[in-house]
């Protein structure tokens, strides 16, 4: 028993050296520098033992993406809002606070380009995003209420969705003069992508 405790820890240390190499890689050299020699060689590690957890960069990339997707369902699993619209806000809200407290993990859920990434809009509406799934049962709440317009709420998930990791590309493409400029736009664009969907103005977000 103790010998199987310490080989699933050291499994666990080493895929998290290996995502930290990874992260610092990517955020030093872009995708175009992210190797697995260079990864293995920044975690302290053998380019062989590197292959022990990955078959190749695709897969690395596919394990990059699906831990910052994880990470991400975990944040919006924690939301506690029983009401659709303040869902949604605090939804926004977590999702700036995301981007800015965990960029790493933000970026390679949201921008790495890996095989196995989610493709709009057919993933989505098949149901393989947990996280767009429950955006779409609250929207499909607040419309049931009257409180949103008609319309698919993949649809409007989709909408929501593109306009916030919009906002966020640009951030990270340092589009804005300051933090705080930023934040008081996004928060402000995306008060005004939900409202554009609301029907009740009471309704809309604060």
């Amino acid at each position: 028993m103790y010998n199987v405790r310490t080989e699933v820890y050291y499994v666990h240390m080493s895929r998290d050296r290996i995502f930290t190499a990874a992260k610092t890689i990517l955020d030093r050299e872009g995708i175009s520098g992210l190797t697995i020699r260079k990864v293995a060689a920044r975690a302290g590690m053998s380019p062989m033992a590197m292959y022990r957890h990955f078959a190749d960069k695709d897969a690395l990339l596919n394990a990059l993406v699906a831990d910052g997707l994880t990470a991400w369902e975990k944040v919006v699993r924690s939301l506690r809002a029983e009401d659709p619209m303040e869902w949604l806000e605090e939804m926004i809200e977590a999702y700036l606070d995301f981007a800015l407290t965990q960029p790493h993990r933000f970026d390679a859920a949201f921008f790495l380009p890996a095989p196995e990434a989610r493709r709009y809009p057919d993933d989505f509406a098949a149901g393989h995003s947990p996280v767009i799934a429950m955006l779409m049962v609250r929207i499909d709440q607040a419309r049931a209420a009257g409180w949103v317009v008609d319309k698919p709420a993949l649809e409007i998930a989709l909408s929501l969705s593109a306009m916030a990791q919009g906002l966020i590309s640009m951030q990270r493409a340092n589009r804005f003069t300051g933090e705080k400029q930023f934040k008081a736009l996004f928060r402000s664009t995306m008060r005004q992508c939900i409202e554009s969907f609301s029907t009740t103005p009471s309704r809309r977000l604060k």
